[in-house]
């Protein structure tokens, strides 16, 4: 007569080559998993034949570690939790491969934010920005194969700005060429101070020139006596600081009120903060 081997057998065989080898409670714990109705538990059980799945296996025994039931449902719920984290984990990897292009990719950002704002008045949308050719081949070139889906995840363009090449706000179609686009051309001829630090120049530069002369500065003038600490010009000219006053405005370092600049919300927390040190 054939001997039926019980749900203890089973399971103590199945455990035999790993690290729960003659772990009475291992046994326990997946033999409920593999014959629930012998401890009276209304589930479904756990076919023997899903154990030769190495990922199913994997599941089984760090559930085990756990101290939980392998039943299928706990299984599923398990792989598909590692399933999101390993795909965190290797976003966060491309993350920092994207980080350590950041200035490639962000003068290719600010290029095509200017070269849209030129020809239509606006901002591009970001979603058309990051799935654009110059940038999926960027992508290609210095990360590797990244879904168009999982673009958005590795925060090319929040990157950017806090690089200084790009700046936006929370409206619609605001993003523009930065700081660092607009001053690359001119070299060390203009501040190469970070652009928190210029953008606190500017905003502090219009206060002090609305108190001692009751009214806003010229761009003009702005251009000619704005230094920074190394008594370097912030702005090259005229033309460069009438340009530039569109990333002023869209990180709100400066607001223009009646035509004539004026320190914006951010510009006004700075000053305020600094006061305070």
């Amino acid at each position: 007569m054939f001997h039926v081997p019980s749900c203890d057998d089973i399971a103590t065989a199945l455990l035999s080559s790993t690290d729960f080898a003659g772990d009475p409670i291992a046994v326990d714990l997946l033999s409920r998993a593999i014959s629930p109705r012998d401890f009276a538990l209304k589930r479904d059980s756990l076919p023997v034949a899903a154990a030769a799945d190495p990922a199913t296996a994997s599941a089984i025994l760090e559930l085990l570690e756990r101290g939980q039931v392998p039943t299928m449902a706990a299984i599923r719920t398990l792989t598909a939790q590692n399933e999101m984290r390993h795909e965190a984990e290797r976003i966060e990897r491309l993350g920092r491969r994207a980080q350590r292009s950041i200035d490639d990719f962000g003068r290719t950002l600010a290029r095509l934010a200017h070269e849209h704002w030129t020809e239509h008045g606006t901002g591009p949308i970001r979603r058309d920005i990051l799935n654009s050719e110059p940038v999926m081949a960027l992508i290609q070139e210095r990360i590797g194969d990244v879904a168009p889906s999982a673009v958005k995840h590795l925060w090319l363009i929040e990157r950017a700005q806090r690089a200084g090449w790009i700046a936006s706000n929370a409206n619609p179609q605001s993003l523009c060429a930065g700081r660092r686009f607009h001053a690359a051309k001119y070299g060390n001829r203009v501040s190469l101070r970070p652009v928190n630090s210029i953008g606190t120049l500017v905003a502090g530069f219009l206060a002090e020139y609305r108190e001692g002369h009751g009214r806003s500065p010229r761009w003009s003038a702005v251009a000619h006596e704005l230094r920074d600490d190394r008594a370097r010009r912030v702005f090259f000219d005229t033309a460069d600081a009438t340009t530039q006053q569109l990333w002023l405005r869209t990180a709100e370092w400066v607001d223009i009120v009646d035509g004539m600049p004026v320190p914006g919300r951010r510009g006004q927390r700075a000053l305020a903060k600094q006061a305070r040190r």
